[in-house]
């Protein structure tokens, strides 16, 4: 899992961080809307002296995106009496965005708007250089843009900084300054051709790191592992290519034999490989599934896919229900989907609500209701969202009526 996490923390440094004109501190720009599909008219300009805003950008198309709706909605549902307006911006056409929301219901409870010929995403997303969605911008009382980031970062903090009077515009611009910093680094590190400008780099982005107390907030900069994560993600990618090419083992594990060299604690290679292996069995097995589906061709595949070793229980989760539900599968493996949701499942020592969830669909769709209904009512009793709470409720009432048939 810390492989996962330092992965990903690596991917969003060198993908989301904005090569910025606009800065923080600059007076919000209008919001130019086509329709308000949910909500508003918002105006910033009459709010100016008494409420802060939250302008998102986002997609339906987007699964990040729609990851973070819930905790936008309960960020909406916490400061709303404190004078907190959000409001997710989509330029897409206002009948995609409305079919959308309708959908979402009190899911996705804040101001919803079509953007007007992306002119609100260009005052915004362009004038700081940012591309990818979802992103958020903090407009304060005065009207200033006072920070913009991803929304499942340090936005709920931000906020409380801003209401509590307690913001430092100025840090805030500073550790932007450092972000850009950090993105050149990165770009640079393993190019040891390079190794002078990326020491230069390094000292300018530690001072600032000293004087901020840290450009991302909680963390120390280390130059020495963020070069080691660069050459990391470059021979992971590598071996990943290497699998799905069809090398063989052999042939991969050459590529990825350096990354021992490296020794980075935190790093599970043997977890890594497992997981990537994985991904590639299914991938085989899923183009027959939704394919030919020849029954001895897929017996074959699915003798390969084993989750002994992987340690992602999200990855396995997702497999799983990928084989329940997914509509192109023209014959269901139900005894490969209860045995990938029962690992997810044992790796969460049957915790996570989720993963039960997913683990009783596999045993009701195998005729087991019994034992369904019982590890749903677990599913239940482990959720801790309300509104998770009452659609694993909703499932298992569906179970419930189908075993007194």
């Amino acid at each position: 899992m810390l492989m996962k996490k330092v992965a990903v923390s690596l991917a969003l440094l060198l993908g989301a961080i904005p090569s910025i004109g606009a800065t923080l501190g600059d007076p919000a720009a209008p919001l130019q809307i086509a329709e308000w599909i949910k909500g508003g008219p918002v105006d910033l300009a009459e709010g100016k002296g008494k409420t802060v805003y939250v302008v998102e950008f986002w997609a339906t198309w987007c699964p990040p995106c729609r990851t973070s709706i819930p905790h936008l909605t309960d960020l909406q549902k916490k400061f709303k009496e404190k004078g907190v307006v959000f409001i997710g911006v989509s330029d897409e056409k206002p009948d995609v965005i409305r079919n959308f929301v309708q959908k979402m219901g009190d899911k996705m409870d804040y101001v919803v708007a079509a953007d007007k010929d992306r002119k609100t995403f260009s005052a915004y997303m362009r004038a700081f250089g940012i591309n990818g969605i979802p992103h958020a911008f903090v407009v304060d009382k005065q009207g200033r843009i006072a920070w913009q980031g991803h929304p499942m970062a340090e936005l709920e903090q931000t906020i409380q900084a801003i209401l509590d009077g307690k913001h430092d515009i100025n840090a805030a611009r500073k550790r932007a300054e450092g972000q850009q910093l950090i993105e050149q680094f990165y770009e640079i590190a393993g190019d040891d051709s390079k190794k002078a400008e990326a020491d230069n780099l390094a000292k300018q982005i530690e001072q600032l790191d000293k004087e901020l107390d840290g450009i991302v907030p909680g963390e120390k900069f280390d130059a020495e592992k963020a070069r080691k994560l660069v050459k990391l993600d470059r021979i992971m990618g590598g071996y990943r290519e290497a699998v799905f090419t069809g090398k063989t083992e052999e042939e991969a594990d050459k590529i990825l034999q350096p990354a021992k060299e490296l020794a980075l604690p935190d790093i599970d290679l043997d977890d890594f490989k497992n997981s990537v292996r994985l991904q590639y069995a299914f991938s085989q097995y899923m183009s027959e599934a939704t394919g030919k589906a020849d029954d001895v061709k897929l017996t074959e595949l699915a003798a390969k896919i084993d989750p002994t070793g992987c340690k992602q229980g999200m990855l396995l989760n997702e497999l799983a229900w990928v084989l329940l539900t997914d509509s192109r599968v023209k014959k269901r493996n139900l005894p490969l989907a209860v045995k990938l949701a029962k690992a997810a499942l044992d790796l969460s020592d049957g915790k996570n609500p989720a993963f039960l969830d997913t683990y009783a669909r596999a045993l009701a769709d195998s005729g087991k209701l019994d034992e369904a209904i019982a590890q749903q009512k677990r599913a239940v009793e482990a959720a801790s969202d309300k509104e998770m709470k009452a659609e694993l409720e909703q499932t298992l009432q569906a179970y419930t009526k189908k075993a007194a048939k």
